[in-house]
């Protein structure tokens, strides 16, 4: 009978182990964007402009209030989900920095983060966006480990700011032909 007590005392630990576990980490890293400082804020702000750019971003749906309903189709490893959640834009200071929170859920697992932007004119025609946030997992997506995660996490940043270059190039690339024009 001891022996017995001891086994689902050992299996109710292991299961509450599972429930709890999260992961928790930092995200800091700097991009240069080609485009003057209030363009690249009218296109951290603009939903239209920010689905196109968040990897994997299916909806993006202005809810009011600087909040939006997102819904992502994200995968690491072998894991695939659906998220759905919220996106907020918080503490906006045109056009220098805003804090971006998420919050987002599927039948794997959940996503939550918070992250502080700050946009720098370093040229005219050129702007540093640092990113200062953490980001919490948990579910099966938190199993795979914290390195793998770390790597997706970078990774769909870098697809996030690739595309948006080649929308601000796409962008710029017109007036410029209108101006060779004239």
């Amino acid at each position: 009978m001891a022996a017995t007590i001891q086994v689902i005392q050992n299996n109710i630990a292991h299961i509450q182990l599972r429930k709890v576990r999260n992961l928790s980490m930092q995200i800091k890293d700097s991009y240069t964007v080609s485009a003057p400082r209030e363009k690249v804020w009218e296109y951290f702000t603009n939903p239209e402009f920010l689905q196109q750019c968040i990897p994997g971003c299916d909806e993006l749906i202005p809810l009011g209030d600087d909040t939006f309903e997102a819904i992502l189709s994200v995968g690491i490893s072998s894991i695939k989900g659906v998220y759905k959640g919220k996106v907020k834009l918080e503490n906006k200071q045109p056009p220098s920095a805003y804090r971006l929170v998420v919050h987002g859920e599927s039948k794997i697992g959940f996503v939550n983060g918070a992250c502080h932007f700050t946009l720098k004119a370093t040229q005219p025609d050129q702007t540093a966006v640092t990113l200062d946030g953490e980001l919490m997992v948990g579910g099966k997506l938190a199993r795979v480990g914290q390195r793998i995660i770390g790597a997706a996490a970078k990774l769909m940043i870098g697809q996030f700011f690739k595309r948006v270059a080649k929308l601000a190039q796409s962008e710029m690339e017109p007036s410029q032909e209108k101006v060779e024009d004239c």
